[in-house]
């Protein structure tokens, strides 16, 4: 069976419970057309994860927030995209994507938007519709520059990653390939 024709045997079976909490699909080829078909029958969903699932756009995740009105962990985080070509050429913004989440979403508490290509109007809107938010990240989010009091008030969540930490950085505890204390070397 292919990969859409499984998530809509699934979707298909949900009708009948419409119990799933949890719908963890990241690298699906689900699109706009299925979710908009079937986020209907998916209400007391909690848990999505719809990361890198390319052919879902911001009707899609609208669908998903009108329907899943319990959602309190949305993970969508993307593929870095391509570098801007040219010393004039800015980084593209789409603001919809993040918009449908802040405007259909409400009791989101963790949320993971890795690598949108949203910029600080997006984030002051999810900061402001979101009120139970306690988690973000928003690595690799290169438009969003935390003007004015974003930074404070992302700063302010109980987990909160930053677009420009390295993914390289540990905590020490975690026995990483870098260790300070040792500088010599037996080679």
């Amino acid at each position: 069976m292919n990969h859409i024709a499984n998530l809509t045997w699934h979707f298909t079976n949900v009708r009948c419970g419409k119990l799933l909490n949890v719908l963890q699909i990241p690298m699906s080829e689900i699109t706009d057309q299925t979710l908009q078909k079937h986020a209907e029958f998916l209400p007391a969903l909690k848990v999505l994860d719809v990361s890198n699932c390319l052919n879902i756009m911001f009707r899609g995740i609208e669908e998903l927030g009108r329907h899943c009105r319990l959602l309190i962990q949305l993970k969508r985080n993307m593929p870095p995209p391509e570098p801007p070509q040219g010393n004039n050429t800015a980084a593209r913004v789409v603001e919809e994507e993040a918009l449908a989440v802040a405007n259909t979403m409400p009791m989101l508490q963790q949320l993971e938007l890795a690598y949108g290509l949203f910029s600080d109007l997006a984030l002051n809107t999810i900061l402001n519709k979101c009120p139970l938010l306690r988690a973000l990240d928003i690595l690799g989010c290169w438009n969003v520059r935390l003007g004015g009091d974003l930074e404070e008030r992302c700063c302010t969540l109980q987990s909160f990653r930053e677009p420009w930490e390295p993914e390289y950085c540990t905590d020490s505890s975690s026995g990483g390939d870098y260790d300070d204390d040792n500088t010599d070397s037996d080679d």
